[in-house]
C-alpha cells in the first residue's frame, strides 16, 4: 500500500560516488524455442493430517537444440521445510519473524520422492543452497525433438498460513505444491527457489488432475471439472446460494462442519496452461453466471466464499464478468471454458492468480482475473520481469475500474470519502494523480528503483507494490497517451496475438510495440523503464501569434522523454493536448516547440492530466494573462497531508500541545509541506504559545534536498531553530545517506552540525559535531552503530566556568528475537575526552548525557517538579545510558557502560541490567567515596518502544547497600525516558519507506 528524503557536500565527497548499471542492451536473438510438460496427477488429500498423498506422472519434451543431460525441478513445499530456505531468509527480510518461531508442526515440505525415467531409476541431486529445488539426473540423455516419461510419488505436508500455499484449519490453498521442471528456454534454466516476494516461470502444456478429498467439499480448480455428478452439485450450489443472495440470508457462521466420512474424487482437465492449483473448503457458497465473448464463445464465471463478506461477493461476480469483457476485448479473447475466483484464508496479499482460477479478496478479483492474460497466457518471467506480469495487468485493470469512474484507481477508495476528499484537496483529480503517490513518495527520498532492473527479490518491501505495480502502470497510461489509446491496443493486441501460450522478454514487448506503431519506442523501453532519473518539465516561453499560441517546453532530463502539454481554459478544463517528440538527451535539443489554438485559452500546463513521473509540478502552469507571467495559485491550508497539483498551492497543518515546568502549558500548530513526498525545499514551522509566560516558542526547520544520480542516496543541507525553556538553539547542519539503493545491505549516514545553544541561565554553548551511523540486519536481528566527534565551547554566565572540550563518542547496539515480539538486546557505550580545559566545563553522564546541543524534549530541564526531573526522573538514554540515577556519576576524562535488556516472556514487563566505569572516582549513594565501578538492575515497562518507558530499579549503585531501604527510596528511584524524535511522523514516515 505507506512509496516511495547539497551539492557542495557532494563535491566534497567524490569517493561516495559509485558506477550506474550500464544501459541495458537487446539481447542477442537467438532462435526461439519452447518445451512442452504434460502431466496427469493423482492426488488425495488428508484433512485430519493436512497432508498430501500423490502419484505424478509428465511426459517431458525437448524442443530445445541441446541435447539435455538433467532436468531441474522444483520442490516448492520444502521451502516451509525450516529457516534455512530462501523463504524464510526473505521473511526476515522484508519485517516477517511469524514462520521463523512456527512451530515444527505447523511446517510444510514434500518427500517420499521416487523419480523414474521411462521406468529407470534416477538420482534426484537437491541443491545444496536451496531445498525446494533438485536436479533430476537423466539416465540417458535427451536429444532435441525427443520425450521422455517421469514418474514419481509424493507425499507433502501442508503448512499453515504463511504463505500462498497451506491451510488454516480446514480451508486449503493448494499452490505450487507437486514436484515441477522449471523452465529451459532462449536464455538459459530457470531453476528458482520460493518466494514470498516474487513469482514464477513455468513451461506450458496439460494437465490431468484426479483429487480424491471428503464428499463434502467444495472444490475451486484449474481447469474443467470432468465429473458430471460434481458440476450437477455446483449448479445446485449456485441455485441454492443465489436463493441466499436475494433474501440477503447468508448468516454469519464461519464454523466448519464436520468432514463427511465417504470421499470423492474430483477430475480436472486442461490443456495450454503452465500451473495447475485447487481450493477447498467446507463452507463455500457459489455463485455462477456467463459471458459471451465478441467472438461468441461463452465463458462461464464463478465466485467461490464464505460467510465473511457476502455482498462484496456478490458483486464480485460482476468483476469476474467484467475482466473476462474488456481484457478480451482490449487484450486478446480469453481461451478457456471458465474463470473462477475464490475466498482464501491464507495470507497471499490481496489475491494469488493461477491458470483459470484465483485466490482473492472481494476488491482484487478485477486484478486477480486479469492476471490469466498476464502470467497464465502471456507467460513471461515474473521472477526476474515482474512487470510484465503486475504492471501491465495493473494498468488494464485500472482501465477497467475507471470505466464508470475516471477516479478509480490503487488509491481509489479515498474517493468513496468525501471527507477524505476534501481533507486531502484531490476533488476532480484524475485516479492517475494518485496512483503515482506511491512512486513519488519512494522518489522524492531517492528511494525508488527502475522498473526493469532488479529482479522481483531485489525490490525493496515497498518498491515492489510502489514501482512494479503503481509506476509501472502509470508509464504505460502514459505511452497510451503518447501513442494515442487506439495505437496502444492494437499494439497489445497484436503482442497478445504473437506471444500467446510463449514466454515474451521485455525485448519483445518492445518489438511488437515498435512494428505495430511504426514508431522507434526504445526510449521508453529501454530508458523509462530501467531508471531512475528525475523527470521534470517547464513551459518558459510563449507567444501568441494569431489564432495561434506558440509554446516553448523545456525539460532538464538527461534522457529522452515526449512531454504532453495541454491548453485549459478559465476553469481548467483541458482544451487541447500535445505532446513533444522525445527529448531531453544532452546531445539533443533541451526544449521542443508546440503550437496550439488560442481560443478560450487563459493558460498552457505541462502534464495537465497526470500522466508523466514528474516530482514536481508546482512550475507546470503558466498563465497568458500578461504574455508569459507565472502566478502562484490561491494558497490554501490542508490538515495533515495533501496531494500536489498544478493548480492550487498548498500549506499542510496539524495543532499541536506541549508542555514543560518551565513554559507550562503550550498551544500550537505546525505548518509543513511534504510529508508524503519530500520536497527539493522543505520547511516546518511550529509556533507554540506559551500560556503562563505570554511569550512564542516552538521549532522552525528549512532543508534543500538533493538527489545524487549515483553514491548516496539523499543530500541534505538545513538549518533548525528551536526555543524552548528560556533557551534559542540554532543548528545548520549537512547530512549525507547512502548506498544509493540497499534493502538488503547496511545504511549509513554522515552528518556534519555546528550548534550554537543560547541559554539565559547557563551562557552560549557552541558545537561542532560530526557523526556517522550505521544500521543493518533484519526482523530476527538488528545492530546499530553511532560515533560522534564534538567540539565544545562554553561562553558562560557569571556563575559558570568557562571552557572547552574535544570529545569522542561511540556506542553499538544489537537486538534480537528469541520470540515473535520479544527481544533481548545488549549496548556497548565508550567516551572519551580527547582535550579539555583547565577546568573542566563538560562531563559524560553515567545516567545519561548533559544534552549540551539540547537534542532531548525533557520536560523538567530547569529541574522545578519532584516528580519528573531530568537526569534525576527523566532520562534520554545516551552516554553511560543507565537506566538509574546515580548521583553525582560523570566523567571528565572517560566512561564505558555495558547496557543489557530483555523482554520478559508472557508480561509486558522487561529486565534490564548497567554495568560501568569512570575514569575518575566519584562520591555517589550516601556519601560513598572512591567509587568508578557502577551497576544497576531492575525491571521496565515500554509503553511505546523506544519513545516512551519506565524504569524500576531494585538494585544498584544508587543504594547505600545495593538495595532500596524503603518504599519510598525505591518509588523515588523511578525513572523514564521520553523520545519524542521517535515519533516524528516524517521520521517514521522515511524508516518505514526505507525497508
Amino acid at each position: 500500500m505507506m512509496k516511495r528524503i547539497l551539492c557542495a557536500l557532494v563535491t566534497l565527497l567524490p569517493g561516495l560516488g559509485l558506477a550506474q548499471p550500464a544501459k541495458p542492451a537487446r539481447i542477442s536473438a537467438a532462435p526461439y524455442f519452447q518445451q512442452e510438460v504434460n502431466y496427469s496427477i493423482e492426488v488425495a488429500l488428508d484433512d485430519k493430517m493436512h497432508q498430501l498423498t500423490g502419484r505424478e506422472e509428465l511426459t517431458y519434451t525437448n524442443n530445445s537444440p541441446t541435447t539435455l543431460s538433467f532436468i531441474w525441478f522444483h520442490l516448492w513445499p520444502n521451502a516451509y521445510r525450516d529457516n534455512s530456505t530462501a523463504f524464510a531468509r526473505q521473511q526476515l527480510r522484508n519485517g516477517e519473524r511469524k514462520f521463523q518461531f512456527a512451530k515444527a508442526a505447523d511446517r510444510g515440505y514434500i518427500d517420499g520422492l521416487d523419480f523414474k525415467v521411462n521406468g529407470q531409476a534416477a538420482k534426484l541431486e537437491i541443491d545444496p543452497n536451496n531445498p525446494d529445488i533438485a536436479k533430476l539426473l537423466l539416465p540417458q540423455r535427451l536429444a532435441p525433438g525427443a520425450s521422455v516419461n517421469i514418474t514419481t510419488p509424493f507425499r507433502v505436508k501442508i503448512p499453515a498460513s504463511f504463505s500462498r500455499f497451506g491451510h488454516v484449519e480446514q480451508s486449503y490453498q493448494i499452490t505450487q505444491w507437486y514436484p515441477k521442471p522449471a523452465v529451459y528456454d532462449r536464455r538459459g534454466w530457470h531453476q528458482m527457489p520460493y518466494l514470498d516476494q516474487g513469482e514464477f516461470y513455468s513451461e506450458f502444456g496439460s494437465f490431468d488432475v484426479s483429487i480424491t478429498l471428503p464428499a463434502n467439499y467444495t472444490v475451486g480448480a484449474t481447469g474443467e471439472l470432468q465429473n458430471p455428478d460434481e458440476r450437477a452439485r455446483m449448479d445446485a450450489l449456485a441455485t441454492a446460494t443465489a436463493r441466499k443472495a436475494t433474501a440477503k440470508d447468508f448468516g454469519s457462521n464461519l464454523a466448519f462442519p464436520p468432514s463427511d466420512a465417504a470421499t470423492k474424487t474430483l477430475r480436472y482437465k486442461q490443456d495450454r496452461v503452465h500451473d495447475f492449483a485447487w481450493f477447498a473448503d467446507k463452507r463455500y457458497n457459489v455463485l455462477k453466471d456467463t459471458v459471451t465473448l465478441a467472438s461468441g464463445r461463452t465463458v462461464t464465471s464463478w465466485v467461490l466464499f464464505t460467510n465473511s463478506e457476502p455482498e462484496k461477493w456478490i458483486k464480485g461476480l460482476q468483476d469476474v464478468n467484467d475482466a473476462l469483457t474488456y481484457y478480451s476485448q482490449w487484450v486478446g479473447e480469453y481461451p478457456y471454458s471458465a474463470a473462477t475466483a475464490v475466498d482464501g484464508a491464507l495470507s497471499a496479499g490481496s489475491g494469488m492468480e493461477y491458470p483459470m482460477v484465483t485466490v482473492t479478496q472481494p476488491g482484487a478479483i478485477v486484478h486477480e482475473v486479469g492476471h490469466n492474460w498476464f502470467y497464465g497466457i502471456l507467460g513471461s518471467n515474473e521472477r526476474d520481469f515482474p512487470w510484465l506480469d503486475e504492471g501491465v495487468n495493473s494498468y488494464e485493470q485500472l482501465r477497467v475500474e475507471s470505466r464508470d469512474n475516471p477516479q478509480a484507481g490503487m488509491l481509489g477508495d479515498l474517493y468513496k470519502s468525501p471527507k477524505a476528499v476534501s481533507a486531502l484537496g484531490v476533488e476532480n483529480l484524475p485516479g492517475s494523480a494518485l496512483n503515482l503517490l506511491p512512486y513519488q513518495a519512494m522518489a522524492s527520498r531517492g528511494l525508488d528503483q527502475a522498473v526493469q532492473g532488479p529482479g522481483s527479490a531485489a525490490f525493496g518491501q515497498v518498491n515492489y507494490s510502489a514501482i512494479v505495480y503503481s509506476k509501472t502502470a502509470g508509464l504505460l497510461k502514459y505511452l497510451a497517451g503518447y501513442l494515442g489509446q487506439d495505437k496502444f491496443d492494437e499494439a497489445m493486441r497484436a503482442y497478445y496475438t504473437k506471444w500467446q501460450f510463449k514466454h515474451p522478454y521485455p525485448e519483445d514487448m518492445e518489438a511488437v510495440f515498435e512494428e505495430t506503431t511504426g514508431q522507434k519506442l526504445d526510449w521508453f523501453f529501454r530508458e523509462m523503464l530501467t531508471n531512475t532519473r528525475e523527470y521534470d518539465a517547464d513551459i518558459f516561453a510563449t507567444q501568441q501569434i494569431g489564432d495561434l499560441v506558440k509554446v516553448l517546453v523545456r525539460t532538464d532530463s538527461p534522457v529522452l522523454w515526449s512531454v504532453p502539454v495541454s491548453t485549459v481554459d478559465a476553469q481548467g478544463k483541458i482544451l487541447q493536448t500535445l505532446w513533444t517528440k522525445p527529448f531531453g538527451d544532452p546531445e539533443d535539443e533541451a526544449q521542443a516547440q508546440l503550437d496550439f489554438r488560442r481560443e478560450n485559452v487563459t493558460a498552457v500546463v505541462v502534464d495537465a492530466e497526470y500522466l508523466t513521473p514528474q516530482l514536481n509540478r508546482r512550475d507546470d502552469r503558466l498563465r497568458l494573462a500578461d504574455g508569459s507571467f507565472r502566478r502562484w495559485e490561491p494558497l490554501r491550508l490542508k490538515p495533515l497531508l495533501s496531494v500536489e497539483r498544478w493548480d492550487r498551492s498548498v500549506i499542510n497543518w496539524m495543532p499541536v500541545l506541549g508542555a514543560n515546568t518551565s513554559d507550562k502549558l503550550m498551544l500550537g500548530a505546525a505548518f509543513y509541506n511534504g510529508l508524503l513526498t519530500t520536497k527539493r525545499v522543505q520547511y516546518l514551522a511550529m509556533p507554540m504559545y506559551s500560556l503562563s509566560r505570554n511569550e512564542l516558542n516552538g521549532i522552525a526547520s528549512l532543508n534543500l534536498n538533493v538527489l545524487p544520480a549515483k553514491g548516496s542516496r539523499q543530500v541534505t543541507t538545513g538549518v533548525t531553530v528551536q526555543r524552548f525553556e528560556r533557551y534559542l538553539k540554532l543548528e545548520p547542519s549537512i547530512t549525507v545517506v547512502l548506498p544509493h539503493s540497499a534493502y538488503d545491505r547496511p545504511q549509513h549516514q554522515f552528518k556534519l552540525s555546528t550548534t550554537s545553544v543560547d541559554d539565559q541561565d547557563e551562557g552560549v554553548t557552541n558545537a561542532i559535531s560530526g557523526e556517522y551511523a550505521v544500521r543493518g540486519g533484519n526482523a530476527l536481528h538488528n545492530w546499530t552503530a553511532h560515533v560522534e566527534l564534538n567540539q565544545y565551547d562554553n561562553k558562560p554566565t557569571e556563575l559558570i566556568n568557562t571552557g572547552s572540550a574535544l570529545l569522542l563518542r561511540a556506542h553499538a547496539t544489537y537486538e534480537r528475537f528469541y520470540a515473535p515480539k520479544k527481544r533481548a538486546s545488549v549496548r556497548l557505550f565508550g567516551g572519551r575526552f580527547l582535550t579539555q580545559s583547565s577546568k573542566p566545563a563538560f562531563v559524560l553522564g553515567l545516567s545519561g548525557s548533559p544534552d549540551y546541543r539540547r537534542q532531548t524534549a525533557f520536560l523538567d530541564r530547569q529541574q522545578i517538579s519532584n516528580s519528573v526531573t531530568a537526569q534525576l526522573h527523566q532520562t534520554d538514554n545516551r552516554d553511560g545510558a543507565f537506566k538509574a540515577f546515580v548521583p553525582g556519576a560523570v566523567s571528565s576524562e572517560w566512561m564505558s557502560t555495558l547496557n543489557l535488556y530483555a523482554d520478559l516472556p508472557i508480561t509486558k514487563l522487561g529486565v534490564f541490567a548497567d554495568f560501568g566505569a569512570t575514569a575518575e572516582r566519584q562520591l555517589v549513594g550516601a556519601g560513598r567515596a572512591g567509587q568508578r565501578l557502577y551497576y544497576d538492575a531492575g525491571l521496565a515497562l515500554p509503553i511505546l518502544r523506544n519513545v516512551l518507558e519506565v524504569y524500576l530499579p531494585v538494585a544498584g549503585s544508587q543504594y547505600v547497600d545495593g538495595l532500596p531501604r524503603s518504599r519510598k527510596e525505591f518509588t523515588d528511584r523511578i525513572r523514564f525516558v521520553l523520545n519524542l524524535n521517535q515519533a516524528n511522523p516524517f521520521r517514521l514516515l522515511n524508516e518505514k519507506l526505507a525497508q
